[in-house]
């Protein structure tokens, strides 16, 4: 199944994109957006393997995002404007419709996809299946064009802000590769919580417990910060650490 995003802030040119996309079964949709910052969070979040994109998007501009994404998907552009086209090809966009986009045009650009796909699965080895029980020690991030290497007993929190995702530690905040999701599943095992949509803390730099009205909680940690938790999380924490 090839998971797809698709964005416009017009409602018909992403009714228009659905019936184009419903011809193709081994297609599906996983995530909509209305703007450049839902989708740069939704391609985070979600990691599809296609994203059909309106250029012209109020928030966060698609161009200057694309960039920052670790794991970028495939990307078509869709836009009204044909004098974008050298942009979105400078980005390495696989395609660039213009509206309103005929069916033929619209094949030819999931050909153009099919064939990227088929191109990036050749090469790929079995993956290597993870022992049971296996820990993760250590979580690396790409840093100025080197690889940093972060052991996971010094990582404060990751959060998820503004569409991306960034771990905290005493050095500083650092882009994540993964989604928060992602590093929930390897860690929640590790002394991780997530405390909320958008941080998973390290129990061991947890130092006190705010309890604020209406039941509501702050946790503190040994840097200073303070992060809310979510109701429906408080009863799982107060087991873990026993308040």
């Amino acid at each position: 199944m090839i998971r797809v995003i698709i964005a416009d802030d017009e409602q018909h040119a992403l009714e228009r994109l659905k019936d184009l996309l419903s011809s193709y079964s081994q297609f599906r949709i996983v995530a909509e957006a209305g703007n450049g910052t839902v989708a740069l969070e939704k391609m985070v979040e979600v990691e599809p393997d296609v994203a059909f994109l309106d250029i012209n998007m109020p928030g966060v501009s698609v161009f200057k995002s694309l960039a920052s994404l670790q794991k970028p998907p495939l990307i078509i552009f869709q836009t009204a404007h044909s004098k974008y086209a050298a942009d979105a090809f400078d980005i390495n966009a696989v395609d660039y419709l213009t509206k309103p986009v005929s069916r033929d045009r619209f094949d030819q650009a999931i050909t153009k996809i099919m064939e990227k796909l088929s191109l990036q699965e050749k090469p790929k080895q079995e993956p290597a299946v993870e022992e049971e029980g296996e820990v993760l020690e250590k979580i690396s991030v790409k840093l100025q064009g080197t690889i940093k290497i972060i052991p996971i007993s010094r990582i404060h929190k990751i959060c998820f802000e503004e569409g991306l995702s960034f771990i905290v530690t005493e050095e500083g905040r650092f882009l994540a590769d993964h989604s928060l999701n992602y590093y929930e599943e390897k860690l929640s095992h590790q002394g991780f919580f997530r405390s909320n949509r958008a941080n998973l803390v390290n129990l061991d730099f947890i130092t006190t417990i705010h309890k604020g009205f209406k039941g509501n909680y702050l946790i503190e940690l040994k840097d200073g910060s303070r992060i809310e938790l979510s109701r429906r999380k408080a009863p799982v924490l107060k087991k873990r650490l026993d308040f």
